[in-house]
């Protein structure tokens, strides 16, 4: 019976630990550089389905090996019966393509990707 048990915990923490993914993010120090944009001014609000980005600078804050990532600065709001439930967040900008913009919001299970903001009306500013 205790086996049983023990078993259960295990498998119930292994699952809730892999739900968010891992963040591969890594700091990055605007100043120290001069070839990736600073900001990204957002010139109006837009959305991605619920998901509210408010207009104004998004500063870089991060990177990955696809990205970058630029922090909002007000909270991200997503839509509900209930009223507006404030995010962290902000948008991601490919390595690839930097035409091709998309939210990410951190969630309960972790930074996740949303939308595609690429025809939001935006401007990179150095």
């Amino acid at each position: 019976m205790r086996a049983i048990a023990i078993v259960a915990v295990l498998g119930a923490a292994f699952l809730l630990n892999g739900c968010g993914g891992t963040d591969r993010r890594q700091s990055i120090n605007p100043a120290g550089t001069s070839t990736i944009p600073r900001y990204v001014e957002l010139r109006s609000e837009t959305s991605a389905g619920t998901l509210h980005f408010p207009r104004g600078l998004y500063v870089l804050d991060s990177s990955d090996p696809h990205g970058y990532y630029y922090r909002a600065p007000r909270p991200i709001y997503q839509r509900s019966f209930s009223g507006g439930l404030p995010h962290e967040g902000g948008i991601f900008v490919s390595k690839r393509d930097q035409r091709k913009l998309r939210g990410y919001v951190i969630m309960p299970s972790g930074l996740t990707h949303v939308g595609n903001l690429s025809s939001a009306n935006y401007q990179f500013r150095y």
